[in-house]
């Protein structure tokens, strides 16, 4: 009898965890730095550095500063919203991935001017690098959004 119970409760409890254990799988946490690259020469921002060869390798010209970063979880057919300062943020929407990766919508909004619309399959670790010519040749503003 004492077993039959154990292995009642221990059931349970397996049951119980289920559920967190399955949501856990579906939510992804995505990451986004807001940059400002410049023309003008600059000492290179040490927030930066784990990024500065990817943003050198799309902008080689180009000094860049930090202005603003944010963390949201993402489920699969999720939305998140993350404010990255100065007027800009980002609108996600999960997909089913059929991959590795995290596969989101992606709307990049200054105030309520939509900068960038696009589809992305976000590998873990690995920055997309967004970025978008100003129309008056001065400092470009980029969005690093980096799956964890």
């Amino acid at each position: 009898m004492r077993i039959i119970k154990t292995t009642l409760i221990t059931l349970l409890l397996a049951l119980a965890c289920l559920p967190c254990g399955v949501l856990a799988a579906e939510s992804n946490s995505v990451h986004a730095i807001l940059v400002t690259a410049s023309n003008q020469k600059a000492a290179a921002d040490p927030k930066l550095a784990p990024y500065e060869a990817a943003l050198q390798r799309n902008l080689p010209e180009s000094s860049f500063r930090y202005l603003g970063e944010a963390t949201a979880g993402i489920a699969a057919n999720g939305h998140a919203t993350l404010t990255l300062g100065r007027g800009h943020h980002l609108e996600l929407e999960g997909e089913k991935g059929t991959g590795s990766g995290i596969a989101v919508k992606l709307r990049w909004l200054n105030g309520d001017t939509v900068l960038i619309s696009t589809s992305l399959t976000l590998q873990p670790g690995v920055p997309a690098v967004l970025g978008r010519r100003p129309s008056d040749d001065g400092d470009t503003p980029i969005v690093l959004v980096i799956a964890k």
